[in-house]
């Protein structure tokens, strides 16, 4: 083998260089290609700051009209049923439609109070 003499090791990548570069290149191309093709997935604090938009989206939604947002919230929970989506449109569905029954339970509290 030509590695276990240094000697022969050079001489052999001296000769089998035009190889080994052809092969590099194709490779970076194979690579840059599958890049292209499937795009990195999400790190974990970009994931955070994907939910926690639609969370506060969602909540001013809220405070605006409650009912809006019961709606907005159960139709996400519904298209992530239907979709099959991952557990993070679960959360924002699930936070959305409590935000909105909070402050609709709240609307009707403050209503009770002051008649």
């Amino acid at each position: 083998m030509p590695y276990k003499d240094p000697l022969r090791k050079r001489e052999w990548e001296r000769h089998h260089r035009s190889q080994r570069i052809a092969r590099r290149r194709q490779l970076r191309q194979i690579e840059t290609t599958r890049r292209a093709a499937q795009p990195e997935e999400l790190r974990a604090q970009d994931a955070a700051a994907g939910i926690l938009f639609p969370v506060i989206a969602g909540g001013t939604l809220a405070a605006y009209n409650p009912k809006l947002a019961m709606g907005a919230g159960g139709l996400t929970l519904a298209l992530a049923a239907y979709y099959r989506k991952s557990s993070s449109w679960w959360i924002v569905g699930a936070l959305i439609l409590a935000i909105g029954l909070f402050f609709q339970w709240n609307n009707q509290n403050v209503k009770h109070e002051t008649k």
